[in-house]
């Protein structure tokens, strides 16, 4: 036998034995073993010391005297099997206790042999010691006197259904089995042999036990309480033999619905006829398998707990499935909570898991005797959770914050708690409200720094703990927000969003929205939305929004509003034609001579609210070359153009000119005679509506030819006869109920005789009406605006002889529907509001306006400033501009267009020595510029600003 172990001190081994419920042994006779495999330095020799542990618990087992505790270290692979015969005395028993921790476990385990063995053991007391066996009985008791075994798990790999994981020989007595998890067993989860006295069985779990739970058979003094027994197949519990005892506050019910023929009918309860006088069974809840029954009792089945009470006496207080459906895991409400006997013979006053015996305040109490006690080897715990922990704001650097537990709280017992706060800086709090509040005073900037909160009760109960990780960041500037936009519902109106629920770390205190202009600020402190204004002139309006904070802080953020006119898609119509006296006298218009034209009321053009008008204007048999100009009637005429031609040519071109007050707009000649003739496409209105869906806005995208006869681009290949209609549908993107109109540039060429083009949407041609005059061979273009038919689709009418037509998308104009997932494929187009201005030359290329005086050479392209001059506001999407080349030295086309590459369009055709002009749409680029590329030869370019898009 080893030397004598050194004395362990009295106090601590009195207090630890005395937490595992064991007898303390006396000080002056115990000593502490080790058993550590995985030290180093380990020796089954001895001396066993902490210092030198032995590396497996038999040669402790065999050297422990009365009084002895050997501790057993956590191992990483199995102890081998021990045959434990140490005696101990009731003053002095000999305890083996497992040191495991932080998910470790003490594991005694072999292949082929009985992991632990007590054979004449007395005084033996096992804590927390896990049992394996891969084909054996994992714990066997022979011969043994005085045995508690606790808290471990004990498992068994055998094949056969009768091998108990658990077995007690018919010579032992006053054993004590309590808290112990027996999971998945092919066999028995425990059997006693005839014989054996004085066994206890409580809070124990035994799961998915194949062969049946426990089973008894000639056993005296055999106890159950508090235990939960699951099997696949065979009795839960089986008493037998002459067996005496107590089934009490024991939850058994069957694992899935497997049918168990070769078992019989399994009761979840069996006692024979020779064990029945000697066994009380009451407070149970049973639920067995389909093809089995509650209770065989004396050899008589009982299917209820109430035919059971009624045919035995027993059972008084069981529940059966009629009541409930059992589980292992007791959820809240469920008939097992607060239902027990506390004074059942073997009932512990805590449970599987140590945990103490409380009240359930949601579920009535209808058990016995003192205490609350659940029927099952678990207690359902008071199910207050800590599930998280959240500031009431960012967390910045010297700014205090409150952080407040986040509890879900069943019961409502939000008394006594106490809550710990740990801020991850070093710092903590404690509080009784949930919240604590704490000012960080360093930078982290990142999500690691972990925030704890753990909840207690007064008393030192654990109930839980949360934890997050949240930033804390420096102080932001603060910063507005503000933005701004308009509807073609409300063309005068804008509506501005902004937000001053910031999360900074100062409350906004003060902002005030300005309009730009002259109107009183606006308030908006403390909210946030939008604001709407109308505004009595159209522009470009800079918004001014200006915050302070409870710091004193102050931020100022602007926005662009551009509020003008939303455009009616209408026509086309004819309101003026000399030749026949539409619109003004019958007569060619002379040199100098201008024609006063009636716009307002004029057809369905309202009577108010009209800016301006879009009109083809086309010069007809002039008697010398010659400019047409249209204008505000009641304005100054300018020095801008419309129409450049020669004697007895036929030239249209599409105008936008804005109304005068009077509702007259004025087309003035320059030279000789010549009749002229107006259709109108449509007109610019700031009248609000919020039920004409006609009202649109300009939304620029990249020039895309839609229509090319000549190589079958949208159309058969090859030219269209006369009378013909050509329907063209436009891109995916502009077929949504949004697009009410569309910009085009239209070119005719290789007629073989002189013809007119009308673009519209309807089922035929409208009369009198024609947007592109052409002679046999000419090539011309015009920019048309006509209303888009259902389904993007735009048509297009030749009068006379063949021609190719070609077709250039340029804009589209979309209704406040724009933006909306209802509006089809053109949601994304929501377009700007269109702002007349007084016709201005900024480009004339032959006098140094606006760029260089120089001719544009081939292939070359000019940029030109627009952005910022003449009254077009930086931010401008697009600008109407009368283009006009003259002079080219061999024929040429003019592109126009803002940022990207060069496209594959057309704006202007022109022949040698031409002028000619054509209204264009044309998007700035992201510095404000358009550009200008002129195909062959060289020419002089003029551009007059018409007006500007939102």
């Amino acid at each position: 036998m080893p030397h004598r172990r050194p004395l362990i001190a009295s106090a601590v081994l009195a207090v630890l034995l005395g937490s595992l419920g064991t007898s303390p042994a006396h000080a002056d006779t115990s000593t502490a073993l080790y058993v550590d495999d995985a030290s180093a330095v380990c020796s089954d020799t001895g001396p066993g010391s902490q210092a030198k542990p032995f590396c497996q618990i038999q040669p402790a087992a065999d050297a422990a005297i009365p009084g002895d505790v050997v501790h057993v270290a956590a191992n990483t692979t199995h102890y081998a099997p021990v045959t434990i015969a140490s005696v101990g005395s009731s003053a002095a028993p000999i305890t083996f206790i497992a040191a495991a921790g932080n998910g470790s476990s003490s594991t005694v385990g072999g292949a082929g042999t009985v992991a632990i063995t007590l054979s004449g053991a007395r005084y033996v007391s096992i804590v927390g010691l896990d049992a394996y066996a891969s084909r054996t009985s994992a714990l066997v008791m022979t011969n043994s006197q005085h045995i508690k075994y606790s808290r471990a798990s004990v498992r068994t790999g055998a094949t056969t259904t009768t091998t108990p994981a658990i077995a007690v020989d018919g010579t032992s007595s006053d054993i004590s089995l309590t808290r112990l998890t027996v999971p998945q067993s092919p066999g028995l989860g425990f059997a006693s042999a005839a014989g054996a006295q004085d066994v206890t069985l409580a809070d124990d779990v035994f799961l998915w036990d194949v062969g049946g739970g426990v089973s008894a058979a000639g056993t005296t003094g055999i106890t159950l309480a508090g235990d939960t027994i699951s099997t696949v197949c065979g009795d839960a519990v089986s008493l037998t033999d002459g067996s005496s005892g107590s089934v009490e506050n024991t939850v058994t019910y069957a694992q899935g619905t497997t049918t168990c023929s070769d078992t019989g009918t399994p009761a979840e309860i069996t006692v024979d006829a020779a064990s029945a006088a000697q066994v009380t069974a009451d407070y149970n809840a049973v639920n067995p398998l389909p093809t089995g029954t509650d209770y065989d009792w004396a050899g008589t089945a009982y299917g209820t707990s109430q035919a059971f009470g009624t045919g035995t006496g027993q059972g008084a207080h069981d529940l059966d499935q009629t009541d409930l459906t059992l589980t292992s895991v007791v959820s809240e409400h469920s008939a097992l909570i607060d239902s027990a006997n506390a004074d059942a013979p073997g009932e512990l006053s805590t449970d599987l898991n140590g945990k103490a015996r409380v009240d359930d305040p949601l579920v009535a109490d209808t058990g016995t005797g003192a205490g609350d006690y659940d029927r099952g080897a678990t207690e359902f715990q008071d199910p207050l959770a800590v599930t998280g922990v959240t500031p009431a704001k960012d967390i910045y650097v010297g700014v205090p914050v409150t952080f407040t537990a986040v509890v879900s709280n069943p019961w409502s017992d939000s008394q006594n708690l106490s809550y710990t706060f740990d801020f991850g800086d070093g710092s903590t709090a404690t509080s009784t409200t949930g919240s604590a509040t704490h000012t960080y005073t360093q930078e982290t900037g990142r999500t690691d720094d972990t925030l704890l909160v753990v909840v207690d009760r007064t008393d030192g109960t654990k109930l839980g703990a949360a934890d997050a990780s949240f930033p804390v960041l420096p102080v932001p500037a603060l910063t507005g927000g503000i933005g701004c936009g308009t509807s073609p519902s409300a063309p005068d109106a804008a509506s501005c969003s902004f937000d001053t629920s910031y999360f900074f770390p100062y409350p906004v205190t003060s902002d005030l929205i300005t309009f730009g202009d002259g109107t009183p600020a606006v308030s908006v402190a403390g909210s946030s939305g939008s604001v709407k204004h109308t505004y009595t002139a159209a522009g470009t309006h800079t918004v001014t929004q200006k915050l302070t904070d409870s710091d004193g802080r102050t931020a100022t953020a602007t926005a662009r509003a551009t509020v003008g006119t939303a455009y009616v898609a209408a026509g086309p119509w004819r309101v003026l034609d000399t030749r026949n006296g539409t619109g003004a006298a019958k007569r060619k218009v002379g040199p100098g001579g201008v024609v006063r034209l009636k716009i307002l009321g004029v057809d369905s053009i309202p009577t108010t609210g009209v800016t301006a008008v879009t009109m083809n204007v086309t010069d007809v048999n002039a008697t010398a070359g010659s400019v047409v100009t249209v204008y505000p009637d009641g304005t100054s005429r300018p020095a801008a153009s419309n129409l450049n031609f020669l004697a007895g040519q036929v030239n249209p071109n599409l105008v936008t000119v804005r109304v005068g007050k009077d509702g007259y707009v004025d087309l003035y000649n320059a030279h000789g005679s010549v009749n002229l003739v107006a259709d109108v496409e449509g007109y610019s209105t700031t009248k609000p509506s919020t039920t004409d869906e006609r009202l649109s806005n300009l939304a620029t995208i990249t020039p895309t030819r839609v229509l090319d006869t000549r190589n079958g681009t949208g159309a058969a290949k090859g030219k269209v006869g006369p009378g013909s209609i050509t329907t063209v549908t436009l891109p995916k993107y502009a077929r949504g109920f949004a697009t009410i109109g569309a910009v085009l540039d239209v070119t005719v060429t290789g007629g073989t005789t002189s013809g007119v083009v009308t673009v519209f949407c309807g089922s035929s041609r409208p009369p009198s009406t024609s947007n592109l005059n052409y002679r046999a061979g000419q090539t011309v273009s015009n920019l048309v605006a006509p209303t888009v038919c259902t389904g993007g689709k735009i048509k297009i009418y030749n009068s006379a002889g063949y021609v190719n037509l070609i077709a250039d998308l340029q804009g589209l104009y979309t209704n406040e529907f724009a933006g909306d997932s209802a509006a089809g494929d053109s949601t994304s187009l929501s377009g700007g509001p269109f702002v007349p201005t007084t016709p201005t030359r900024f480009l004339d290329t032959r006098y140094g306006t606006g760029a260089p005086a120089k001719r544009l050479a081939a292939n070359s392209t000019l940029a030109v400033k627009v952005a910022g001059v003449d009254g077009v506001p930086v931010g401008a999407s697009a600008v109407l501009v009368n283009l006009t080349g003259t002079g080219p030295t061999t024929s040429t086309h003019l592109t126009a267009y803002g940022d990207g590459s060069l496209p594959n369009v057309s704006d202007l055709n022109l022949t040698t020595g031409e002028t000619r002009p054509v209204l264009a749409v044309v998007p700035l680029d992201s510095n404000g510029y358009i550009h200008i590329h002129n195909a062959n030869g060289s020419v002089s370019v003029i551009a007059d600003l018409e007006g500007y898009f939102g």
